[in-house]
C-alpha cells in the first residue's frame, strides 16, 4: 500500500513554471487546411460535383459538432457526478472544443444553399410528411434548437471557469456539492443536448431516407456524440502527456486509467443502443425499417460498416478490458484515435448511402472538405488547449491523498 501511494504521488504533477504553449506553426497549418477545404469545396461545385461536396459538408458538420458538443456534455456529467479525479484539468479538457459550437451553428445555415442536393424530400415531397419535412420549418426548428444549445453551452463553459467553481474542482477530498450555478446549468444543458441532438439526428440523417423510422435513433446519435467527446479528450490527454511528461496531470497513471475506463464503458453503451435498435428492426422484419440496414450491409458499404463497429466497440472492448492497457499511453491513445476514425465512418455510413446507394464516392472532394473542417476545428480548439495546459500544470492532489 505504501509503495502504491508513493508511486501515485510521484506520478502526480509537481509545482513547475507555467508552461508556455506556442502554437504558431500549428496555426499556420490549420489556416492552410481551411484554405484547402474552401478551395476544394468551391472547385467541386464548379465541376458539377455539388452532390459530393454537400454530402461531405454535412458529414463533417455532424462529426465535428458531435465532438465539440459531446465534450461540453462530458463536463456536465462531471459536475452531475461530482467527479474531480483530475482536478480542474479534466473540466478544461472536456470544454476545450466548445469554441467550435458558434462556428458550427453558422456552418449549419450553409446547408440551406445545398438543401436540394442533400434532402431528397425537397424536390420529391412526401405528402404524408409534408407538414414536418419542409425546408423552412426544418431549418427553423433545428436552427432554433442549435442556437439555444450553443448559448446554453457557452454560458455553462463560462460559469465553469469562475474562480469559485475552479476552487471546488481543486478539492476532491470532500463531499461538497458544486456551486449553485453549476447545479442549475448542468441538468439543463444535458436535457437540452439530448432533445436537440435527437432532433438533429431525425432531421439531418434519418430524413435522408424519409421512409425509414427508428425512435431510438436520436438517443443513439447523442450517445455517439457523448462518446466522441470522450475519445477526443483521451487522445488529446495522451498527446499532452507525451509532450510535457510529468509537468502535466495527464502523466498520472490513475488519470489515464480513469480516461480509459470512460472510453471502455461508453463504448459498451454505444453498442448496446446499436443492438437494441437493430434487434427491434430484425424482429419486426418490416421492409420500411429493414432496408436502411440491408443497404449498409451490402457492397460497397459493408467494409465501412464493419470497420465502424470494429473501431468504436470491438477494439475498445477487447483492448481496454484490463487495467494495464488503460494505463499505457500508446495503447489508450491508439484506441482513442481509432475511435475518432470510427465515429467519422459511422456518420459517413449513416449519411452517404442514403444519397448514393450503390457507389462510394469518397475521393479528393471528401478529403479536401474534411481537411478544411479539421483546420477550422483546430483553430477553435487552440485557445481551449492553452487552458488545458495551464490547468494541467497546476499543483494538484489526487482524490484520496492528502497533502
Amino acid at each position: 500500500m505504501a509503495n502504491s501511494e508513493s508511486t501515485s504521488r510521484a506520478s502526480a504533477p509537481q509545482a513547475h513554471e507555467p508552461i508556455r504553449l506556442s502554437l504558431g506553426p500549428w496555426t499556420v497549418l490549420a489556416v492552410t487546411l481551411v484554405a484547402i477545404g474552401a478551395l476544394g469545396f468551391f472547385v467541386a461545385l464548379s465541376q458539377g460535383l455539388a452532390a459530393r461536396a454537400w454530402q461531405a459538408y454535412l458529414v463533417n458538420l455532424l462529426f465535428w459538432m458531435a465532438i465539440a458538443q459531446g465534450g461540453v456534455v462530458v463536463s456536465v456529467a462531471f459536475y452531475l457526478s461530482q467527479g474531480r479525479w483530475a482536478g480542474p484539468a479534466q473540466y478544461r479538457l472536456a470544454e476545450m472544443f466548445a469554441a467550435f459550437l458558434p462556428l458550427g451553428f453558422i456552418l449549419f445555415w450553409g446547408l440551406w444553399a445545398g438543401r436540394t442536393e442533400i434532402f431528397p424530400w425537397i424536390l420529391h415531397p412526401i405528402e404524408k410528411q409534408a407538414m414536418w419535412l419542409n425546408a423552412p420549418f426544418m431549418f427553423a426548428r433545428d436552427g432554433g434548437g442549435l442556437l439555444l444549445l450553443t448559448l446554453l453551452s457557452l454560458w455553462f463553459v463560462s460559469a465553469s471557469r469562475r474562480d469559485v467553481v475552479r476552487e471546488w474542482t481543486r478539492t476532491p477530498n470532500n463531499i461538497a456539492l458544486p456551486p449553485n450555478i453549476m447545479r442549475r446549468l448542468s441538468p439543463l444543458t444535458a436535457l437540452t443536448f439530448a432533445f436537440v441532438f435527437s432532433l438533429i439526428a431525425f432531421d439531418l440523417i434519418m430524413s435522408l431516407s424519409p421512409q425509414w423510422h427508428s425512435t431510438l435513433f436520436g438517443a443513439w446519435f447523442f450517445a455517439t456524440s457523448f462518446w466522441s467527446g470522450i475519445v477526443a479528450m483521451a487522445f488529446t490527454a495522451i498527446i499532452l502527456q507525451a509532450v510535457f511528461q510529468d509537468r502535466i496531470v495527464f502523466f498520472n497513471r490513475r488519470v489515464q486509467h480513469d480516461l480509459g475506463k470512460m472510453v471502455f464503458a461508453f463504448s459498451i453503451f454505444w453498442v448496446y443502443l446499436l443492438f437494441a435498435q437493430y434487434l427491434v428492426i430484425w424482429y419486426g422484419d418490416i421492409p420500411s425499417e429493414t432496408f436502411f440496414i440491408v443497404r449498409r450491409s451490402m457492397m460497397p458499404w459493408v467494409p465501412l460498416s464493419i470497420a465502424m463497429i470494429t473501431f468504436v466497440w470491438v477494439i475498445p472492448f477487447f483492448v481496454l478490458l484490463g487495467v494495464r492497457p488503460k494505463r499505457t499511453p500508446k495503447i489508450l491513445g491508439t484506441v482513442a484515435l481509432l475511435g475518432l476514425i470510427g465515429i467519422y465512418l459511422e456518420i459517413y455510413v449513416l449519411v452517404v448511402p442514403s444519397l448514393s446507394p450503390t457507389v462510394n464516392p469518397y475521393g479528393w472532394v471528401e478529403i479536401a472538405v474534411t481537411a478544411g473542417f479539421l483546420g477550422a476545428f483546430a483553430l477553435c480548439a487552440f485557445p481551449g488547449l492553452k487552458r488545458v495546459v495551464a490547468a494541467g500544470s497546476e499543483p494538484w492532489t489526487p482524490a484520496g491523498e492528502m497533502e
